[in-house]
């Protein structure tokens, strides 16, 4: 194994570990502020600041991304999580609401900053022909992460308490930013692309002025923007199921609404990783990685799965639809993925700092709408709604991509004939 390979096992390692994290602190914080305010709408307000601290931060962690070495500011959002954690712990309880809402900030932040320094920089570290396979990886070890930080949080809190449970959840970003260290002592600056490709070549930019947030869309135009306008309208949709799983579990099992959203997430989860496998190994196998083709039909499937997981199946259809909803997330996330990762390397971490921006608004506003939506309807209609704004989003891109695409076969032959 070479060593280049050895060092993205680490870093999918460490997203994997960072995740768990990610998602313990997701129900167990939102526990923590209940109990301790005893107010939904204080529980409302701290994963609203969560996720406005995710939008505001995607441009300025594309902007650093572009400028800093990357692993470097991974390490730094694991430390600044981790240190603001344990200070919630040790905070007296006439100061603890503050250190809440700069948790929130950090952890919302923080995330952002290192999602698109991890996707920015995977293209520095292998070549475009393995870069389908790291992102399966990457994919694969993150449901590993999320299968377990859900499965832990219930029992840490439940046995161990808030505190030894926030502490277990420090420790997993302190390990996830040693296990960057030897990344980041190979990154010796910001870096290049590993392989020299299409993207690669061409003149320096060093020197010459980034362009604005129109100018860098209308230069990855017209598919790129498409697909992160697509990937938005996919995470309001995801928010409509977030949002109502609680929801829908308590209704079609009021005896154990845990169970029921257990099932479900777990069915997800495991679609993702089987996806994030399956992704590695076609690209290990065939040479190459998905196309825009299937990130539409990826994106398609998913919704029309989800909103079949809210129509009162028995549990024995319920888990394979809901497995199918996650493979196809899993599978339209690294075909996103790895396309935003094949522009310039001038453009790249930019883009992505756009594009994490652009999820960050479809998902928080997904979750404001349908909280609201909940309220006054039940799931069904409400994740209907929701993913079927995704579906028509997702057909619209292929109707035009395909045509596109026709267009561009029949120009050759036009000026030949």
């Amino acid at each position: 194994m070479d060593r280049s390979w050895h060092e993205v096992r680490l870093v999918a390692t460490a997203h994997a570990v960072s995740t768990f994290g990610s998602f313990l602190n997701l129900v167990a914080l939102g526990l923590f502020v209940l109990h301790l305010t005893g107010s939904t709408l204080q529980t409302g307000a701290f994963m609203a600041v969560r996720l406005a601290a995710g939008f505001l931060a995607g441009p300025v962690a594309g902007r650093l991304a572009g400028r800093q070495r990357r692993p470097y500011l991974m390490i730094g959002a694991d430390l600044v999580a981790a240190g603001t954690l344990v200070l919630l712990v040790a905070a007296p309880a006439g100061v603890r609401n503050t250190v809440l809402y700069g948790l929130a900030v950090a952890l919302g932040a923080g995330q952002t900053i290192w999602g698109v320094a991890m996707r920015a920089h995977l293209p520095t570290m292998v070549g475009p022909d393995r870069l389908t396979r790291a992102n399966g990886l990457v994919v694969t070890l993150r449901s590993v992460g999320m299968l377990l930080g859900f499965a832990s949080a219930g029992v840490l809190v439940g046995w161990l308490g808030y505190h030894v449970a926030f502490l277990v959840d420090a420790g997993t970003y302190l390990l996830s930013a040693l296990l960057l260290l030897p990344v980041a002592r190979r990154t010796t600056a910001v870096a290049r692309p590993a392989a020299a490709g299409p993207a690669a070549a061409g003149p320096p930019t060093a020197g010459l002025r980034a362009p604005g947030r129109f100018g860098l869309l209308q230069a990855v135009a017209p598919v790129v923007p498409a697909m992160i306008a697509v990937r938005a309208a996919d995470a309001l949709g995801s928010a409509s199921h977030n949002v109502g799983l609680p929801v829908y579990a308590t209704l079609v099992r009021p005896d154990s609404p845990a169970t029921f959203a257990a099932i479900f997430t777990t069915a997800w989860a495991a679609g993702s990783l089987l996806a994030g496998r399956w992704a590695a190994w076609r690209a290990k196998r065939v040479g190459r990685g998905p196309s825009e083709l299937p990130f539409g039909v990826a994106t398609c499937l998913m919704s029309v799965c989800f909103v079949l997981a809210f129509t009162g199946l028995p549990v024995w259809l319920l888990v394979p639809v809901t497995l199918a909803a996650g493979a196809a997330d899993g599978y339209a996330e690294i075909s996103y993925t790895t396309r935003l990762q094949a522009v310039d390397a001038d453009l790249r971490a930019r883009l992505f700092g756009f594009a994490s921006a652009a999820q960050n608004a479809g998902f928080g506003l997904g979750m404001i709408v349908c909280a609201v939506l909940l309220d006054r309807f039940p799931p069904l209609p409400v994740v209907g709604a929701a993913h079927g704004l995704a579906l028509a989003a997702a057909l619209t891109f292929l109707v035009v991509h395909v045509r596109l695409r026709a267009a561009a076969r029949r120009q050759p032959a036009e000026v030949a004939s």
